[in-house]
Formats: C-alpha cells, sequence, structure tokens
C-alpha cells in the first residue's frame, strides 16, 4: 500500500486517532515511505468535518465548482444584479446544508463538534466557492486546516492543505488570454456562461443536495431518538431485572433463615420440655417468619388460614345466638312461660 492509499484511510479518521494510526503505518510500511507517513499532518476538527463531507459525497464538490464558476462570473457582470442575488441565496442554501450534514457525519463518527467548528466548515465551503483551487483541494478530501473565510476571490494558501503530489508538479499554468487553465483546471470567464440548461441543472443540484440533507437531518433526528428510546427502555427492563432480582436473593436468604430457625424452633420444642412456652413462642414467630418468606405462593394459605378463623368466630356466634334464644327470657310473663307439668310443686 502507497502513500497515497494510506492517506486516503488516515484522514477519514477522527483527528484523535489520527497521530497513532500514522505511526503504527510508518512502523509497518517500507523503508522510503516513511518518513512521507511521518510527515502528514493531523487535520484540525473542522477539516476533519470537511473531508467527511466530502467522502460521503463526491458529486458536492462538482456542485461547489460549477456553483463558484457562476458566482465569480456574475461578480464581474455589472448587469447580473438579480442573477448574483439568486445564486448569492442558492449559495447560503448549499452552504447551511452542509454545515448541518458536517455536524451530523462527526456526530455519527462519535465525535461531536461545536457551533464554532462548524462555522469554520463554512469559511471553508465559502473559501471553496470564491476559489477555484481552494475547491480542488476540499475536493480531495485530505484537508487538515479549515479556510479562512474569503475577502474576496484570491487563491488561498496552499500551505492550508495537505500536499502529496511531488514538489516538482507544479499548479496548471493559464493560457494567454484564453481564460482556461491548461491542465483541465476551472473554466475562466469564457467557460462560465450560465446557460438555461446548465443553470436549471445546478439549480436543481443545490436543491437536490439541500433536500437530501435536510432529509438526512431528519431521518438522523429519528434515528437518533428511537436510539434514546430504545435505550431508555432497555435500561429500565435492566433495573426492573436487578430490582427483582435482588429481591428474589432477599426473599430467598430470608426464606432460608426462617426455615432455619423454624428447624431450631421445633429441635427446642422436641428437647427440651421446661422451656416448653418459650419453645411455643419462638416456633409460633419461626412459622409466622416462614410463612411471610415465602412470598405469592403462602398468600392463598394465610387466606385459608383467615377464613377458617372467621368460621369458627361465626359458629361461636352462632353457638352464643342459639344458647341466648333457649335461655329463659326473664321479661316473658309467667303465664306464658309454658304448662306446669304435673307432680310439680307449686
Amino acid at each position: 500500500m502507497g502513500v497515497d492509499e494510506l492517506a486516503e484511510g488516515l484522514y477519514a479518521l477522527p483527528p484523535g486517532e489520527f497521530i497513532a494510526a500514522r505511526d503504527r503505518a510508518a512502523a509497518a510500511a517500507p523503508r522510503g515511505e516513511r518518513g512521507a507517513i511521518r510527515a502528514l499532518r493531523r487535520p484540525s476538527l473542522a477539516a476533519w468535518a470537511v473531508n467527511l463531507l466530502v467522502r460521503e459525497d463526491r458529486s458536492r464538490t462538482e456542485l461547489l465548482l460549477r456553483l463558484g464558476a457562476e458566482l465569480r462570473t456574475a461578480h464581474q457582470q455589472p448587469a447580473g444584479g438579480g442573477r448574483l442575488r439568486e445564486l448569492i441565496g442558492q449559495q447560503r442554501q448549499l452552504v447551511a446544508a452542509l454545515a448541518r450534514r458536517a455536524g451530523q457525519l462527526t456526530a455519527d463518527a462519535g465525535r461531536p463538534v461545536s457551533d464554532a467548528v462548524l462555522r469554520e466548515v463554512e469559511d471553508t465551503v465559502h473559501a471553496a466557492l470564491a476559489d477555484p483551487d481552494a475547491a480542488r483541494e476540499l475536493a480531495r478530501g485530505r484537508l487538515t486546516r479549515a479556510f479562512p473565510p474569503p475577502s474576496g476571490f484570491g487563491v488561498l494558501p496552499e500551505a492550508t492543505v495537505l500536499q502529496l503530489r511531488p514538489p516538482s508538479a507544479a499548479p496548471a499554468a493559464r493560457e494567454p488570454g484564453s481564460g482556461r487553465r491548461t491542465a483541465g483546471g476551472e473554466a475562466g470567464a469564457d467557460g462560465a456562461g450560465t446557460g438555461g440548461t446548465d443553470g436549471r441543472e445546478r439549480r436543481a443540484s443545490v436543491t437536490d443536495i439541500t433536500e437530501r440533507a435536510r432529509a438526512q437531518e431528519r431521518a438522523d433526528r429519528e434515528r437518533r431518538q428511537r436510539l434514546r428510546k430504545a435505550r431508555g427502555e432497555a435500561e429500565e427492563l435492566a433495573r426492573a431485572a436487578r430490582g427483582s432480582a435482588e429481591e428474589a436473593t432477599a426473599a430467598e436468604r430470608e426464606l432460608a433463615a426462617a426455615r432455619q430457625r423454624l428447624r431450631e424452633a421445633r429441635e427446642q420444642v422436641h428437647g427440651l420440655t421446661e422451656e416448653l412456652r418459650r419453645a411455643k413462642r419462638s416456633l409460633s414467630a419461626a412459622e409466622r417468619a416462614e410463612r411471610a418468606a415465602r412470598g405469592p405462593a403462602q398468600r392463598a394459605r394465610q387466606a385459608a388460614e383467615r377464613d377458617r378463623k372467621r368460621a369458627e368466630a361465626a359458629r361461636g356466634e352462632a353457638d352464643r345466638a342459639e344458647a341466648d334464644r333457649l335461655a329463659p327470657d326473664p321479661a316473658r310473663p309467667p303465664g306464658r312461660r309454658g304448662r306446669r307439668r304435673p307432680g310439680a310443686p307449686s
């Protein structure tokens, strides 16, 4: 694997992982490539976010090149005010959509960035719109530093981006008077015309990217909401399971302890006649504890015991009521107490 292929993988990593991965790659590389690998610079957070954008969808850079060319042409045409306003509106939509998407990509990668970093992302995209060389550097997906916001349409210093091409490879020169680069660079004013078809295609591309970014944002937001809900439900279930396990363990310990007390109480009853009363109290207490520790299985037995006691009380009440009915009523007149038996004293 060459330096260029290694760089492709390294610049997809979060900045915090870059140095260690680069050093490992350098140690495993052939001797002649180690210096070039160690010279790779760690990207800033904003540069990494822009690199993620480029790697996710390479067509975005092509749109940046086209939109930037039209913006520069509109700036140079005094009578193009209406067209310029339209392009600036599209530029704002595109920059905002790309910045939002960059924030989502970094969050998905486990390293969400701050608003200040996202402003640097916006500045870098603005710079790529203003300068075609910056756009081409951005398109490689290997930025190490964010571009400063453009104060005009000048060329940004190449020291702000990773250079992997040989020192002898100079930037493509412009053909005198042609307005074009000789090495397939950006077309000058002659090639940046905004024909109706090209303008419609570019507007459709800006709208498409903006809508896709919004759709991705909505999908990511819904996915994060579902993930938070699922995690919350999982945590709640885990807490409930832990609580149930703890309760079951405590109940089992209590049951074992109650059964042990019950065995000791029964042995005490059989072995110690002189302490029978005390042993019976211990037995009753142990039995109550054992019944309480049995849980739901013992509740039915306790309910049956309560029903039995109520039945006994009811029988007692019935016996008392029967006794009251058979007993003579002192308030009843004597003549109504019944006929006197023959031979009874008067």
